[in-house]
Parts: structure tokens; sequence; C-alpha cells
């Protein structure tokens, strides 16, 4: 029996074109998988909500990539694997990713590790409340009816670090310089509540306090 040579993915169309993976060579993407989270966070809009908590400073008249495509490629990338910055000079080309930041293989390239870099330097203290404040919007967003109580369930977890980043600490328990980003949970259902960036070292009362005020007030402002 011949084997078909093509099979045609149910996706979203990109500029008007149906997607399609065949097995015939030329452009081809070993990360297909990809065009799944794609179809993901388009459903549930995190992307966009976050790139409009993100205050962006360039000049628009030199801006390639905007804030939603470099989340998009960012975010991405991450997710299958390839932590480090480096790794977007080579997948900036890749037609699954390029595909899943709604570009076509023959349209212009993604960002290159220069200006993923640049991005993720240019976040502030206060794009990163907002972000975190998203986050609760989607905890809030994924109930149809309020709950009758909600537990939060908090935890940190080392993050390790590699050069000389900001607020890269040394922490004896995990032996190693890290973040120690802090993770709120519902705790009976698991959903995320938010998660706030922090620096290699256990929060101490006065902070967690602080950050479970900030966060009862944001949910009941809902």
């Amino acid at each position: 029996m011949e084997q078909n040579k093509q099979l045609s993915l149910q996706f979203a169309r990109i500029s008007g074109k149906k997607v399609t993976a065949d097995f015939t060579g030329g452009d081809v993407t070993s990360d297909v998988g990809v065009l799944v989270m794609r179809e993901t966070a388009s459903q549930i809009g995190i992307i966009e909500q976050l790139a409009c908590a993100i205050h962006d400073e360039r000049h628009h008249s030199y801006v390639k990539h905007d804030l939603t495509e470099l989340l998009k490629q960012r975010i991405f990338q991450i997710i299958c694997g390839y932590d480090d910055a480096n790794d977007a000079n080579d997948l900036r080309i890749d037609p699954g990713f390029k595909a899943s930041c709604d570009k076509l293989p023959s349209e212009a390239n993604l960002a290159s590790q220069p200006t993923i870099t640049r991005f993720e330097n240019s976040i502030t203290t206060k794009d990163l409340y907002r972000i975190a404040e998203v986050f609760v919007a989607q905890f809030v967003a994924s109930y149809d009816t309020p709950p009758r109580g909600i537990v939060l369930d908090i935890d940190d977890t080392d993050d390790e670090t590699h050069g000389a980043q900001q607020l890269s600490l040394f922490n004896g328990y995990y032996d190693e310089y890290c973040y120690m980003p802090l993770f709120i949970f519902e705790g009976q259902t698991g959903n995320l509540v938010t998660s706030i960036l922090r620096p290699g070292k256990r929060p101490n009362v006065r902070e967690i306090r602080s950050i479970i005020k900030r966060v009862i007030t944001r949910i009941r402002s809902f």
C-alpha cells in the first residue's frame, strides 16, 4: 500500500494560507509540536495580554518585531526546550517556529539573539508587576461562577543562572547560583494563580505577607 505523502493539519490559516505538513523534503521542522502550542495560546489569548502589559519604549520607526511576536518566539522556544537566547539565531528561520508566530516560511525571519536579549533586558519592575496581574486575571477567568473558597498554595523553586545576571545569588540549599521564583497555585484545583520572579534567596515573612495581601486584593477586585 502506498503511504500518503501529505498530511493536512487542521490549524488556523496563516496570512490566508492553509498549513500543510508533508514528507517530501524542502524546508522542514523537527518541532511541529510548536504549532500545537500556537493553537493553545491563541485560544487562551494569554500572549496578547502579556504584550499589552509590557510598555514598549522602542522607537516604532525602527521596530521589525512587535512585542507579541517576540513573546511568542521566546515562549515557544522555551516550551520546546530551547532555553538559551542563542538558539534564536537558528530557530528564527525554522518554518515551524515562523508558523507559530503567524509567518509563512517565505516571509521575513524571526528575531535574532541580540534582539531577544535586548527585549528581555528591557522588562521593568512595573512590567513584571503587570505581567503577574495578567496571570491572576487568567486564574479568575477560569471560573464560570465564583467558588465558595480558594486555597493559596505558595512555593518557591530554584532557577539556576549562568553568568552575572542581576539578583542572581548563591543558594546554599541548592548549592548553585540561581533565582528563586515564587509560584502561587490554587490548592484544590492546581491552577496557577500567578508567578513572581525573585532573587536567589528564600522570601521572608514580611515579603510573603505583602505578596498574599496584594494577590487577595486583586482577586477580590474582579
